[in-house]
């Protein structure tokens, strides 16, 4: 009986010197990785709204920055332009006196398909610029505290959103 209190303490000891700090240091490289990659973002959007356009270099060099965390991400970019139409009358066409207000979204997909054709991605003023930068690895953190608690633990643990209005636009 005594041996094996002796195990137990020898276990509990182990878990507290060594497991502990590690878990703790890998959460706080998490965190810094979470202000980096905040930091970039923001970077990269100020830069689009001030310009008024997303060129295939500044995106790549925009992953490139944010790869160095060592972690895969899944990068969401969503354009949204403001249309505002006439309202008519069907029957008549005469003017309502009325207009709808509408946004139209371009995602990021098709913003990649003019970086494709060799072009930069054009805004116009007052349109609206949205990311959403989230990991999809499990960083060491995760990994560690699904091993210290024995339960699934989701991936998701740097998620940065941010976003605003294009201020200035390409001549």
């Amino acid at each position: 009986m005594n041996a094996f209190s002796k195990i137990i303490a020898i276990i509990i000891t182990v878990i507290l010197l060594f497991l502990t700090p590690v878990l703790y240091m890998a959460q706080k490289q998490d965190i810094i990785s979470q202000s980096y990659v905040s930091n970039e973002t923001t970077k990269f959007i100020d830069s689009i709204k001030n310009s008024g356009y997303i060129s295939p270099e500044i995106y790549m060099d925009f992953v490139k920055k944010i790869d160095a965390t060592n972690n895969l991400y899944n990068i969401e970019i969503v354009h949204s332009h403001k249309v505002v139409e006439p309202l008519y009358d069907e029957n008549t066409g005469t003017f309502l006196e009325d207009y709808d207000t509408y946004y139209y979204n371009t995602y990021q997909d098709e913003i990649l398909e003019v970086f494709d054709q060799g072009k930069d991605y054009e805004f116009f003023q007052g349109d609206y610029i949205s990311i959403i930068v989230k990991n999809r690895t499990k960083t060491i953190a995760t990994r560690l505290m699904e091993l210290f608690y024995s339960s699934d633990i989701p991936d998701e643990q740097i998620l940065i959103t941010y976003g605003g209005v294009i201020r200035d636009e390409m001549d």
